[in-house]
This record gives C-alpha cells, sequence and structure tokens, in this order.
C-alpha cells in the first residue's frame, strides 16, 4: 500500500470511530480552544519558529486558524493573515477576538482547505497549518497547492505520542482502542511519495487539559468518552486520581512532542515535476536539499 493510501485510510478510520459529524466535534471545541491556548506553550513555541519576520510586508495563508491562537499574535504584528476555517463555531470565535483586539487584517474563507484553496489568490511568504491537516483526505493536493502558494510551508503534526492515561481511559470507559489521527510516521512518507523534501524538527510542549472545577473536568471528560449517569463516578474516581489542583483550578498536567515540518517551495517538489499546466513557471521544478 502507498504512503498516501495509508494515510487516506487512517483518516477514514479516525472519521468513523469518531461517531459524532465534524460539526459537532468543532461546535464543542470552539469553546474550549482559547483556554488550552492560554494554559499551554505552544503558541511561542511556533512563533519563536516561524521561518518568516513578523511584519506589515508579510503575508501568511493560514490552514484552521480556530479561535485564533496563533492568528492573533501574528496580525497584530501588522501581518496579512489569510485564514481558511471551515468550522462555523470557530469562526464566530476568531470574529469574537479578533473584534476584541481591534485587529483588522485578517481575511477568512469559510470552506474547508481541499475546496477553500481554490478561492486563494496571490502569493504568501508563509502558509501554516497547525495541527489542521488531519482530516484532510486529499493531502497530496493541498500540500502540493500550499507549497506553490507560499515561499515556505510549516505544518505543525502529532508524532504518535498517546499518554498511557488517555489510553487506558479510553479502552476502559469506550470498550475499544482509541483509533489515534494520523500522524507524522504517516505523514512525512507521504511528502516523500509526493517528491516533497521537508525539515523536520521535534519539539516538546506543554499538553495541560486545565478546567475552572471539577465537574468542568468530569463533564467535559464524559462528553468525550460518551460516559452516560451509570458510569460517572467511576470517572470521576480515575479523573481525580490524574488530576492536579494547582491554585483555583484543576487539570491533567504533562508534556508531548509535536513535530514542525518545514517546506521551501523553491526546493520542495523533488519528484515527479509539477506538469506544465500546474507550475507557476510553465514546467516542473527541482528542488536541492541545502545545508
Amino acid at each position: 500500500m502507498s504512503a498516501l493510501s495509508e494515510w487516506r485510510e487512517q483518516v477514514s478510520a479516525c472519521r468513523k470511530a469518531r461517531e459524532r459529524d465534524d460539526g459537532a466535534m468543532w461546535q464543542r471545541l470552539a469553546g474550549w480552544y482559547d483556554t488550552w491556548v492560554q494554559n499551554n506553550d505552544y503558541v511561542d513555541l511556533v512563533l519563536s519558529r516561524l521561518p518568516v519576520p513578523l511584519g506589515r510586508d508579510t503575508r501568511i495563508l493560514e490552514i484552521g486558524p480556530g479561535s485564533g491562537g496563533l492568528t492573533l499574535p501574528m496580525a497584530a504584528t501588522g501581518v496579512e493573515v489569510v485564514g481558511v476555517e471551515p468550522s462555523p463555531a470557530m469562526r464566530e470565535a476568531l470574529a469574537q477576538n479578533l473584534a476584541a483586539a481591534n485587529l483588522e487584517n485578517v481575511r477568512v474563507i469559510p470552506e474547508r482547505v481541499e475546496d477553500g484553496l481554490t478561492d486563494v489568490r496571490g502569493t504568501f511568504d508563509l502558509a501554516l497549518a497547525s495541527h489542521s491537516l488531519y482530516n484532510v483526505v486529499p493531502i497530496d493536493a493541498v500540500l502540493r497547492r500550499l507549497v506553490r502558494l507560499a515561499r515556505h510551508t510549516l505544518v505543525l503534526m502529532g508524532v504518535g505520542d498517546q499518554p498511557s492515561w488517555y489510553r487506558a481511559l479510553h479502552r476502559d470507559f469506550r470498550g475499544v482502542k482509541r483509533v489515534p489521527s494520523p500522524h507524522l510516521a504517516h505523514f512525512y512518507p507521504a511528502l516523500l511519495e509526493m517528491g516533497l523534501l521537508a525539515d523536520v524538527e521535534i519539539v516538546w510542549a506543554s499538553a495541560n487539559y486545565v478546567y475552572e472545577s471539577e465537574e468542568d473536568l468530569v463533564e467535559w471528560w464524559a462528553f468525550h468518552l460518551r460516559v452516560n449517569g451509570d458510569h460517572r463516578g467511576a470517572l470521576r474516581h480515575r479523573l481525580l486520581e490524574l488530576a492536579e489542583r494547582r491554585g483555583s483550578r484543576i487539570g491533567i498536567y504533562g508534556r508531548r512532542r509535536m513535530a514542525l515540518l518545514t517546506m521551501e517551495g523553491g526546493r520542495a517538489v523533488l519528484w515527479p515535476p509539477l506538469t506544465p499546466a500546474l507550475s507557476p513557471q510553465g514546467r516542473g521544478s527541482l528542488g536541492k536539499r541545502t545545508s
């Protein structure tokens, strides 16, 4: 089986295992995402590793901006941001956050990335996809479009780590082994199969699930694990064994690895070359790895 086929199969398996439509999932996450950003360090880690300077002369294409964890600090520097965001709930949260920050240099395309990129015009200094490609089946078409639109493409991707406590909760309360989203082990072979060259950095980031109260903690995980009233007591007991109180809040604190993959448009496409119809110069482009 080809690497691209394995990616597509993993996306399909993950979708099937969710048992909820994407709209319901993102409606739930939209109200929680700001809290996640506030209690974790990945935004600072990513911003410090952007391959382009931030300022008024920079254009960034952001895939899946969500409620704006990365969008707002980038836009605050004067960067022009074009975001492709399919979730109505996330777009509403992003609009509220942009309005509160008095930022007007962000335009949002309300489409899935595989559809919305056809509406993107011009060129960009950076295409940024932060944990936003896991649900994309035509990953090859999307990535080829990104490396043609932008001088640099930065993709953040999980490496497949699953905390033992998370696996155990899923097994014991869902009764099945969790199907993970596609991750680096699926993504990087697919890049190579497409002839895309990427530099990879593995970094550690916090993974803190923080809640205002014990009830919020239990309610979140009961929804996530589909636990009904008969088993909520057992779930509460397990969660309190894992959780730690810090000040007035309670959370499950930890760290995880993530991969940052950087592709440069000028040297990304190795093989097969772009067809004349797709290449901006009307011919294929070969790239070379630089030291």
